[in-house]
């Protein structure tokens, strides 16, 4: 990293490395219930203490047949006969086995006696008392009607890695593979400050020059989207001393993992989170990205605990969130780094053309993402429209034209948001 941040613009990309370099893994663990587990970060790899199936069973209800040497009815028949011997029924644990022209009957899931060559469903055979008829064909069909112990997953496999979010298809693995309880990682402790003159609790009386900090809300939301346990969410005043005296409190009190902090970014005169990082002897990472909006993102570490400062404009918090917050996040709870990579990103088709201002910086741009006919598209996001992905538009530096379009039907990079990142 270079020597002097003050100066320096910094891409998104190498924004991603100095985070990914500046966060260590929470190395508190707990033990929590399956019915606890959902969203919890898994903390160390999991393998398979038994099969999956953990027995041959029948997958549907029929007889399950011996094997050759089996009887014709006739010489000049197609029709194989077996001896109707006894029957299995799902949950009966008594082992049994056939022998050489015995047939047993068997219902879905059922454990397979010993020596059954396949399952016929009942409606492919003929029953007539305790004798079965089955027809030759069925017999050399490939298709067994049987699903062996281990199909699915063999004992010692590896099935959940560490620093996996666990969604309810993990939980049923777990559960299957027998267990009660997950280990996990602790949940990240994060404190907002939210700094303005101008911000007050939602629900009081708002006045002429006053805003309701509702970056407070949106904050908390996806903190606890992200799985974290918010300590402190609070509003400060635009002065230099009562930022560092909250801060100071916060980190003596809460011992956070994380601080974030809106608005005071820029270089106006009420832009003051870079002086408090200063005079709380923190060190600025950076504080100048090549992305719009972000231009004046702080990254900072005070006393070991690393600092987002982010501009006040929700819009813009609720991008950088998941641009830069995640990925600090993710580093947390010992999340794959690489993540958040370029080569991470989706190519989708623009179903809208965008406009752009020539700024020679990335374009970040919320968007709304949808699968047709196998393709991703992606739109912008309307007013008062949730978002579902990021459009990340590159447009080089043209005073002379400060306006361009991006076409509809051209193809832009974007990063998908929370369940859509399976659309692609």
């Amino acid at each position: 990293m270079k020597n002097d941040p003050a100066s320096i613009a910094y891409s998104l990309q190498e924004a991603h490395a100095v985070i990914a370099s500046e966060f260590k893994v929470v190395e508190d663990h707990e033990q929590v219930s399956l019915d606890q587990a959902l969203g919890r970060i898994n903390a160390v790899t999991l393998f398979a203490d038994q099969p999956e199936p953990s027995y041959s069973q029948s997958t549907r209800d029929g007889f399950a047949l011996a094997g050759q040497p089996y009887s014709l009815s006739s010489p000049h028949t197609s029709f194989a006969e077996f001896q109707i011997s006894g029957e299995k029924a799902a949950g009966c644990t008594e082992e049994q086995e056939l022998q050489p022209g015995q047939a047993y009957r068997i219902m879905t899931g059922a454990m397979l006696p010993r020596h059954t060559a396949r399952v016929v469903p009942f409606e492919m055979c003929l029953e007539r008392g305790s004798s079965l008829s089955v027809p030759q064909e069925v017999l050399r069909e490939d298709q067994l009607y049987i699903r062996f112990q281990g199909q699915n997953i063999e004992q010692g496999q590896r099935l959940i890695t560490a620093g996996t979010r666990l969604c309810p298809d993990h939980l049923l693995l777990l559960a299957e593979n027998g267990s009660q309880q997950v280990r996990v990682c602790r949940r990240p402790r994060v404190a907002v400050i939210c700094t303005g003159n101008e911000l007050i609790k939602s629900g009081e009386q708002l006045l002429c020059g006053q805003k309701v900090s509702s970056n407070e809300v949106l904050l908390a939301s996806l903190l606890q989207e992200q799985g974290c346990c918010l300590v402190r969410s609070i509003r400060v005043k635009d002065h230099v001393k009562s930022i560092v005296e909250e801060i100071q409190k916060i980190l003596v009190q809460d011992k956070p993992d994380l601080l974030i902090s809106t608005g005071g970014t820029g270089s106006g005169k009420f832009d003051l989170i870079e002086q408090a990082v200063v005079c709380l002897q923190g060190n600025p990472l950076y504080n100048l990205l090549k992305i719009r909006p972000g231009k004046s993102t702080l990254f900072a570490r005070i006393d070991g605990t690393p600092l987002f400062a982010l501009p006040g404009p929700p819009p813009a918090v609720r991008l950088l969130f998941y641009e830069l917050v995640v990925s600090g996040l993710d580093c947390l709870q010992g999340r794959a780094k690489a993540k958040f990579a370029s080569s991470q990103l989706e190519d989708a088709v623009l179903t809208e053309p965008v406009r752009l201002r020539r700024t020679g910086y990335l374009a970040l741009k919320a968007a709304r993402a949808s699968l047709c006919n196998g393709k991703l598209q992606v739109r912008p996001a309307r007013s008062l429209e949730p978002i579902n992905a990021i459009m990340h538009l590159a447009c080089t530096a043209d005073k002379k034209n400060m306006r361009k379009e991006i076409a509809k039907g051209q193809q832009v990079k974007v990063r998908l948001l929370s369940s859509l990142r399976c659309l692609a």
